[in-house]
């Protein structure tokens, strides 16, 4: 069975419009991303049920001269209970810092804990608390170059988690 001409222009218009619109769909999905703003890397947390996102609270350009502030997520951790934490590879494959904020509950006192990795050395945490030391919250830091008076790096981006 032979197709006639006419069939055969048809299915040829018709594929010939089907390619042009696969390609003008494929050059407005790129123009797309290729617009899209940079999206910022995020951390989990998770602690007894709950899972939240955090932003970074706050991120810098490299010199520190231009910052942007998010609001601080927040998360219910029970004294005695950990918070878990998965970080993304734009913040592990770099040196990075956890700082952990703990209250004593007898004696009203605050004291930090922190550890720096390097690159590529964890991509989750557990930070602990035991009943009588209650964690108040965690900052996950970038350091720059760029360092204070004493020396020590200033952070280029940050993520800070508020537990109650």
């Amino acid at each position: 069975m032979t197709l006639q001409a006419r069939t055969k222009l048809t299915i040829a218009l018709v594929v010939a419009a089907l390619v042009v619109v696969a390609a003008g769909l494929a050059a407005v999905v790129w123009k797309l991303v290729d617009n899209a703003e940079p999206k910022r890397p995020t951390i989990t947390a998770y602690a007894h049920g709950q899972t939240v996102t955090a932003d970074p609270t706050q991120h810098c350009n490299i010199n520190l001269e231009e910052c942007v502030e998010n609001p601080i997520t927040r998360i219910d951790v029970p004294a005695g209970y950990p918070l878990q934490l998965s970080l993304p590879p734009e913040i592990t494959d770099a040196p990075w810092r956890l700082i952990a904020v703990y209250g004593d509950r007898r004696s009203g006192q605050t004291f930090l804990d922190g550890v720096m990795f390097e690159p590529g050395q964890q991509r989750a945490v557990t930070v602990p608390s035991d009943p009588s030391t209650q964690l108040l919250g965690i900052e996950i830091q970038l350091p720059s170059a760029v360092v204070d008076e004493a020396g020590e790096p200033i952070a280029h981006a940050v993520w800070a988690i508020q537990t109650f």
